[in-house]
């Protein structure tokens, strides 16, 4: 049955798109740019002619060229928003989504239904691993992004276990990005608020170049405090955030230059030990907070290597990212520690050259990281911590890809871009608590093609196959995962608070994820549509995936019968968790994205929808969303340095299903459709040079909706504001 589903939409779709590229074949007149073309552009000109994705092939490529699904968001965008978290930046991006609650210390991404270790965090070129069940992922203040772009679908050719669901790339800023003209220094400081959670920015920036010699650095301070929600509650949340960043860079020779660069963050959060909890028992107890000490160093070298041959283009980067989460319980007294050391280098070589009408680029790569995780408890006898094992997972990959680029292939008018690759992935995991590692090794071939008739118009085609290997946590799950309350000895109004444990339970015999992505789509680009110099480029596909021993954790909460049997009501367990391979799964969905610019008018519209089930059981899975629109549109005033914007966000109401026992399903979740609207506006005052202000207003409406099920309910209407004053020589 599945099968048939599969085939009857991959038939509909590809009829569609032959149906849309046939009369562009019949009215081609002009060749699309290929990206050899590109490369004799002046990097700044190419920057204004079309957004460019680096990640997506390692190589500069246009973005409406590659054949798959990528968005770029630069700085100036970044701005606009005013973003306090990473979640503000990416909300409107098709395919992403955000689970964990409001606060900034558990949102955690998923793009395409997959989330956790399927998503391949990287911070200039650096792996953040650090993965917790109720913490978030991002240890960077989003004032230091200079860009972020999100590669939608597996990416294992290139980048190995991880990167199943696609990979989140985050660029910090450099002194290039804030020099102007012909200056050599400058300073930058920034003053921001937003009302929703009290919260203040304070940041400070000085950046220079001299001569072969650049650098950056910058502090940074944020304080919030509860979240005001739409429903009019408040979510408990105090944050006291400090950030830094030191980058600094120079060019030996006109071929040789090295960068290195820390940044750090750090956050004193008061709060439920669980980040994404959302409280609410009524029980001071349950609802207790904790103080939440988070800490993160990346470490950083970049060695760029670029003779006078097409023959080498070589980059390294060798890296160490540190994270930590202490977090400490005064009631009880106790200290619970996670923390994870990633250390690795990554290398690439790019080769280009000519064979015949056929334009190569040639890139070979090598990745050896290792990701050790240490967890502590001061309540157990061991000192170990429930749920975070001790144990270390090394992984070694090599690559090859070749981005070919054909003239006129077969005689047909336009070029074609075909681009092959495969990687080879060992890796193996070990802990303290297990005799036993768990080692395999994996293959992920990859074959995209894109075809342009015309200057205007592209068709590509896209199969990739993917795995995500079982994480020490997954393999070697052990202790107490958390409490319940005893289900007969457990009563407040009488003083007994008898709890008893869900437990964790290892299984080292996982087997990673394997994953068969199938994608289609067309993408446009118009010039000079209603007026001189207009520009409107878009991007549709559809995509599906079948995954094998998709890694479920599985919770348990039954409870043993002699919890029920009097008079000791013991023993007594709260069921188990374990982490287990589902033999089948599959995930389809829609992208869409579009963007207008012109001298006035700026417009960006995005749509998504993605749908999981289980094979066997038809029952959804993954972090599923609705169907999804959003549009971002503003007005410019050239002569006044204004712009005046409005965003909107729609979303259907949303169920999911599960399977019942004794047949049919039940509806297990249930999310209302919801209207978000936000304005802003942009000003930088012609009168005092290298101001800028931005104003905004977010859920202008104060709309009470959820975006995933978590229990509680987005943030309500909020005010922001941003002073920013640049100036240097």
């Amino acid at each position: 049955m599945m099968q048939s589903k599969t085939f009857t939409h991959r038939l509909k779709f590809s009829a569609a798109m032959v149906a849309l590229m046939a009369p562009s074949l019949s009215y081609a007149q002009t060749q699309s740019a290929s990206s050899e073309d590109f490369s004799e552009v002046d990097m700044q000109e190419w920057d204004q002619r079309d957004l460019i994705t680096v990640y997506s092939t390692t190589n500069p490529m246009p973005v409406l060229d590659y054949p798959g699904q990528v968005t770029v968001i630069d700085r100036e965008l970044i701005d606009t928003i005013i973003p306090s978290t990473l979640s503000d930046i990416l909300r409107d991006v098709p395919g992403v989504e955000f689970s964990g609650g409001p606060r900034r210390t558990g949102e955690a991404p998923a793009i395409r239904g997959l989330s956790g270790e399927n998503i391949l965090i990287l911070l200039d070129g650096a792996r953040q691993s650090f993965i917790s069940a109720h913490d978030g992922r991002f240890f960077i203040d989003p004032d230091l992004i200079s860009s972020a772009e999100i590669v939608r679908g597996p990416a294992s050719a290139l980048y190995g276990s991880g990167a199943v669901g696609g990979v989140l790339a985050l660029e910090t800023v450099d002194a290039d990005d804030l020099l102007q003209d012909d200056q050599t220094w400058g300073v930058r400081t920034r003053l921001g608020y937003q009302s929703v959670n009290e919260e203040y920015l304070a940041s400070l920036t000085a950046f220079t170049r001299q001569g072969d010699f650049d650098a950056i650095a910058n502090i940074g301070i944020r304080q919030s405090g509860d979240i005001k929600l739409g429903s009019g509650a408040d979510l408990p949340s105090d944050d006291d955030i400090q950030n830094a960043l030191v980058k600094l860079g120079y060019q030996f020779t006109d071929d040789l230059r090295l960068e290195g660069s820390w940044q750090r963050f750090t956050n004193t959060a008061l709060e439920p030990n669980n980040g994404q909890g959302t409280l609410g028992t009524g029980n001071s107890l349950l609802d207790r907070d904790v103080e939440k000490d988070v800490q993160s160093d990346t470490f950083r070298a970049q060695l760029q290597y670029t003779p006078d041959t097409p023959w080498v283009d070589t980059t390294i980067i060798a890296y160490q990212t540190t994270s930590s989460v202490d977090e400490f319980d005064a009631t009880i007294p106790r200290t619970t520690l996670r923390d994870i050391e990633t250390t690795g280098v990554s290398a690439r070589n790019a080769s280009r050259f000519e064979f015949g009408q056929t334009n190569v680029i040639f890139t070979v790569g090598a990745d050896l990281y290792k990701d050790e995780q240490v967890g502590t408890d001061s309540e157990t006898n061991d000192n170990l911590r429930g749920g975070v094992p001790n144990g270390e997972a090394e992984f070694t990959g090599l690559f090859a890809q070749a981005e070919m680029t054909v003239q006129s292939p077969l005689g047909l008018p336009g070029d074609l871009i075909v681009i092959p690759g495969v990687r080879y992935d060992r890796f193996e995991s070990s802990s303290d608590s297990a005799a036993q590692q768990n080692e395999d090794e994996a293959t992920s071939p990859r074959f995209a093609i894109s075809y342009g008739p015309n200057e205007w118009f592209r068709i590509f085609w896209s199969y990739a196959e993917g795995f995500r290997a079982p994480s020490i946590n997954e393999l070697f799950l052990n202790g107490v995962h958390f409490s319940l309350p005893h289900p007969q000895l457990f009563n407040p109004m009488m003083g007994q608070f008898v709890f008893v444990n869900n437990n964790f339970i290892p299984n080292p015999n996982l087997k990673p994820e394997e994953t068969q992505t199938f994608e289609v789509g067309v993408s446009g680009d118009f010039a000079d549509l209603f007026s001189q110099g207009d520009r409107l480029k878009g991007k549709i596909s559809y995509f599906e995936s079948d995954i094998d021993d998709l890694i479920n954790l599985s919770v348990d909460v039954t409870f043993d019968p002699t919890c029920f049997i009097g008079p000791t009501f013991f023993p007594c367990s709260g069921g188990t968790t374990e982490s287990a391979n589902l033999e089948k799964a599959e995930i389809n969905g829609v992208e869409a994205e579009f963007r207008y610019d012109s001298e006035r008018l700026f417009a960006q519209a995005q749509f998504s929808s993605v749908d999981g089930e289980n094979s066997e059981t038809g029952s959804d899975i993954g972090t599923l969303t609705p169907d999804r629109f959003s549009m971002n549109a503003a007005w410019k005033f050239p002569d006044q340095n204004l712009s005046l914007g409005s965003r909107l966000q729609y979303a259907r109401d949303f169920e999911r299903r599960e399977a019942a026992m004794g047949g049919g399903f039940n509806i297990v979740e249930e999310r209302d459709s919801y209207t978000v609207v936000d304005l802003y506006t942009t000003w930088r005052p012609n009168l005092i040079d290298g101001l800028r202000i931005d104003l905004g207003v977010d859920n202008v409406f104060d709309e009470d909706y959820e975006r995933v099920f978590e229990g509680v309910s987005e943030p309500g209407r909020n005010y922001k504001v941003s002073l920013a004053w640049q100036f240097g020589m």
